[in-house]
């Protein structure tokens, strides 16, 4: 049975059934590194867009990482701008309006 035929699970963040098997991408900090994995398997929320992981996903995540993401097996780089909250006035920030 391939992944797309596999029973989904229910959404842990919103509980809703409506979840699908797909490959995504996830962002990952390994020491001071950030590193990105590609073609991960995961359900992917419908409804909120969550991604979660089986079991079956957080053996192989976890057996990349204890490798230690060595430079030399990398497939590709992404340049990723990185920003600071400290350049951003108070006044510039609109209030959470969600409580």
């Amino acid at each position: 049975m391939d992944a797309a035929q596999q029973p989904s699970a229910p959404c842990p963040a919103c509980e809703s059934a409506n979840t699908h098997h797909a490959s995504v991408r996830s962002a990952f900090w390994h020491n001071d590194r950030l590193v990105v994995l590609e073609h991960v398997p995961a359900l992917v929320c419908d409804t909120c867009g969550e991604q979660f992981y089986d079991d079956a996903a957080v053996n192989l995540i976890d057996r990349i990482r204890a490798n230690g993401f060595p430079p030399e097996d990398a497939v590709g780089e992404l340049r990723v701008p990185v920003f600071s909250c400290r350049n951003v006035a108070s006044s510039e920030v609109p209030p959470d309006t969600s409580k």
